[in-house]
């Protein structure tokens, strides 16, 4: 019996050798070869879809910190509270997980802490100030780890935001 390779089966094992040439390109941080716009935005866009693109760091140093969001507030009359911003749904939870890794963008820290802090004030209203607080776990090094040092949560992050009392209210005045 003689086997010969179908066309189906000639375009199933080319595209699945171009599926392990991108792994092996994101792997190995090798840039995309010259090509065009348009092939470049669809390569870009599979890699991104399929995790094909991903460096595959799933080692110290090489692996993105993570990050933990913690809230300490005073409430009106001086009671400290604490915050760690959690939900009972899972996908909210994913989407606050998203935002703590997009945390190590510098150019949007401030707004991101602005944020979480009016996200505070309307889950505690009685709210004076919030403290948002970030920490990164630091993952040693395999040498360092075979010498005995070990994870730790080390603050990145920390700002204080005070409520603002509108005019209006403060002075017990009404606008009209």
């Amino acid at each position: 019996m003689r086997h010969t390779l179908t066309p189906r089966h000639g375009l199933l094992t080319g595209l699945a050798a171009l599926h392990l040439l991108m792994v092996a390109r994101g792997a190995l941080h090798m840039p995309l070869l010259p090509l065009t716009d348009t092939v470049r935005t669809w390569a870009q866009a599979y890699g991104h879809w399929t995790g094909s693109s991903s460096g595959f760091s799933f080692f110290a140093p090489g692996v993105s910190p993570a990050v933990r969001v913690s809230f300490d507030l005073e409430g009106a009359s001086g009671e400290k509270l604490h915050d760690d911003f959690r939900s009972d749904n899972g996908a909210v939870n994913v989407r606050i997980h998203s935002m703590n890794l997009r945390f190590n963008l510098e150019d949007s820290r401030d707004a991101l802490a602005r944020a979480w802090a009016a996200a505070m004030f309307g889950r505690h209203p009685d709210a004076r100030s919030v403290t948002v607080r970030v920490e990164s776990l630091r993952l040693p090094g395999m040498e360092e780890h075979l010498r005995g040092s070990r994870p730790f949560w080390m603050e990145a992050y920390r700002a204080e935001f005070q409520r603002r009392v509108p005019a209006a209210v403060s002075t017990g005045e009404v606008t009209p």
